[in-house]
């Protein structure tokens, strides 16, 4: 684990297949649920997993082994009250309501049973970002809840994670879908699966960056950028300050990568309308298959010909 066990590790050989970078969208990350048993039906079931926020939990359980039914069920067994109830600890001491603590506790003991990421039984990247650059950090080592913990560190509701001097936050700060972390799992076909919220549509990513390049977001960054202290007025500073210098991130395919966004009718607090998300992402990749991709670049053309056959085709 970066951080936790020094580096960025490739060390789990260079996978072959298909690799899914899955990014965040609290409650609409279920989707990605419905994308990886949209992938099993067509016989392409991924051979790594990078994942980053919500994505990560989806990304860690699946390399761990969990079948496309099996998380199904998790997902639409945890609720949000579940999770305040059995996973919560007050963290405004930390600039954040929830501590988080106790959340990689709930982790470790409800969802990964002490599992570390080098013992996964496909790869595995999660990515998280550090607090005080903006920088991106890529676990491929160490205990899986820690990992996952900080990946979902949302500033202002989950206090950053402590690992080994730094403050690392959510990971989709640095990259809205994990490519980076998923290359650090060496070479092979990459897809995206973005199903967080669309601002553009709405115009509201329009009025975001209007507001960090502004008055308002200069002297916010300029502040955040001036405070030295690690207690929890500098960690929500920096965080609202990364938080929205975020928005100046498209979520975009590298070279040779596909995105597949994904759109559940579903706001990002609805974690009991996970069936619904799930749906959306078996519908995003029939549809893809169908011939009306929903990708912002050509599907058919960035994967692989053998696997944009099967993708593309209707089957294994």
């Amino acid at each position: 684990m970066r951080g936790m066990d020094d580096g960025v590790d490739g060390a789990n050989g260079e996978p072959a297949g298909l690799g899914v970078a899955l990014g965040g969208g609290m409650a609409r990350g279920a989707a990605h649920v419905g994308v990886l048993h949209a992938l099993a039906d067509a016989g392409l079931p991924p051979a790594r997993y990078a994942g980053t926020s919500y994505g990560a939990i989806i990304a860690a359980l699946a390399a761990l082994g969990a079948s496309p039914a099996e998380l199904r069920r998790v997902v639409t067994r945890e609720t949000a009250a579940t999770l305040w109830r059995d996973a919560a600890d007050v963290g405004l001491h930390r600039g954040a309501l929830v501590h988080g603590d106790r959340l990689a506790r709930w982790f470790d003991r409800t969802l990964f049973h002490g599992a570390r990421i080098e013992d996964a039984a496909a790869p595995l990247a999660i990515a998280a970002t550090d607090l005080a650059t903006g920088a991106l950090r890529v676990v491929t080592r160490g205990s899986v809840a820690d990992a996952v913990r900080a990946s979902c560190a949302l500033p202002g509701l989950f206090a950053p994670a402590a690992v080994a001097g730094e403050r690392w936050v959510d990971g989709g700060f640095a990259e809205p879908v994990p490519f980076a972390a998923l290359r650090a799992l060496g070479p092979g076909a990459s897809l995206g699966v973005h199903a967080g919220v669309d601002l553009a549509g709405a115009g509201t990513l329009g009025r975001l960056r209007r507001l960090d390049g502004g008055g308002i977001g200069r002297a916010l960054h300029r502040a955040a950028d001036r405070v030295r202290g690690r207690n929890g007025a500098s960690a929500a500073l920096k965080g609202a300050s990364l938080a929205l210098r975020s928005y100046r991130h498209d979520a975009v395919a590298p070279r040779g990568a596909t995105l597949l966004t994904v759109a559940p009718p579903i706001a990002w607090w609805d974690f009991h309308r996970a069936d619904t998300a799930i749906e959306a992402g078996v519908a995003a990749v029939a549809a893809w298959r169908a011939g009306a991709p929903r990708a912002t670049d050509d599907a058919a053309r960035a994967l692989p010909a053998a696997l944009a056959g099967r993708l593309e085709g209707g089957g294994a």
